[in-house]
């Protein structure tokens, strides 16, 4: 008795199987063009994965391929694929990065590239402490975000034991084919340690560095630096800047505070000033964190130091590596 309901259960599939063995290819790619397997399926009293199966098998492409919407099982409803919500669908622009063609967008390649992320299911979040969160705010303007935007408190269990709790703004969300644009520049999950120099850099330095700079770096009194977990990143970031505005940078490891594991820095200091301004110029475009553009003008431009009026000589031009770090600066 068993086996005869489990040989009747065997040929449901099969019998809707030979249902569709003799489907018209063109008719089904017309039907894909506008519906979802799962609403063709309902039609012909099949199931989804029937549809999908007969549908690869004559290499017919499925309507998200097709339009990168996806139909929605409880209304028919056609959205986005890999946003939130019919609004986020409407004012996510999820081809942002397809097309690096203009300094803006290289700016936020450098951003995500040193202080991003993306995560194995394509979600992309950026996030600042809520004084910088202005940088945040912006990026979310660009590509459509605004509705991701939050504010919370972060606590920091650091490496020296000093656990800190700050605010934090971040913005994060999905999209499928934006991770995908992202992975083309480099911005991958994991990147910590593979990261490169991306290649929107070749066509737009400036802006990537500024980027860059104002994603993860620091402008000092005396000198501004870029930090990664990348040795390669650095590499290639102390050769290309280099090759625009001929100074070489001064690199060197140190212990990050937060997790003890090894950092690498990129430093300049007064006699690299140009280097500044050439991240800082029109070429580089219009957007940038505005606080440390404000202490590249004071105390690189203006020079309105305490420091300079308490220090002069040789030593106000070029600032020296301390001796603990020189030794490992040639790596």
């Amino acid at each position: 008795m068993g086996s005869t309901r489990q040989l009747r259960l065997s040929l449901v599939p099969a019998l809707k199987t030979l249902k569709l063995a003799a489907l018209d290819p063109a008719w089904l790619r017309q039907q894909a063009a506008r519906r979802s397997d799962r609403e063709i399926g309902l039609e012909l009293g099949v199931t989804q994965a029937t549809i999908r199966y007969h549908r690869r098998k004559h290499d017919i492409p499925s309507y998200t391929q097709l339009t990168g919407n996806m139909k929605l099982h409880s209304t028919g409803e056609s959205r986005r694929r890999g946003t939130h919500s019919k609004a986020s669908s409407e004012s996510l622009d999820v081809s942002y990065f397809s097309s690096i063609d203009a300094p803006e967008k290289a700016y936020w390649i450098g951003v995500l590239a040193t202080d991003g992320c993306v995560s194995e299911n394509s979600r992309i979040s950026l996030s600042q402490t809520a004084s910088d969160g202005e940088l945040v705010d912006a990026f979310a303007a660009a590509v459509g975000a605004q509705m991701f935007l939050r504010t919370r408190k972060v606590t920091h269990d650091g490496f020296l034991g000093d656990n800190k709790t700050r605010l934090s703004r971040c913005v994060r969300f999905t999209s499928r084919q934006m991770a995908k644009d992202l992975a083309l520049q480099g911005i991958i999950q994991r990147k910590t340690r593979s990261l490169r120099v991306s290649p929107c850099a070749t066509s737009f330095p400036a802006a990537y560095f500024r980027g860059c700079l104002d994603g993860d770096g620091t402008v000092g009194k005396i000198n501004f630096k870029f930090s990664s977990g990348s040795e390669t990143w650095i590499d290639e970031a102390q050769e290309l800047i280099r090759l625009h505005t001929g100074r070489t940078l001064r690199k060197y490891r140190q212990v990050s505070t937060y997790t003890g594991g090894e950092v690498f820095v990129l430093q300049g200091v007064r006699g690299d000033q140009l280097v500044l301004e050439w991240m800082y110029s029109k070429q580089g475009g219009l957007i940038r964190m505005e606080r440390k553009f404000l202490r590249f003008s004071k105390y690189w431009l203006e020079r309105e130091s305490s420091w300079w009026k308490d220090r002069a000589g040789a030593r106000a031009l070029v600032e020296e590596l301390p001796a603990v770090l020189a030794s490992s600066s040639s790596r």
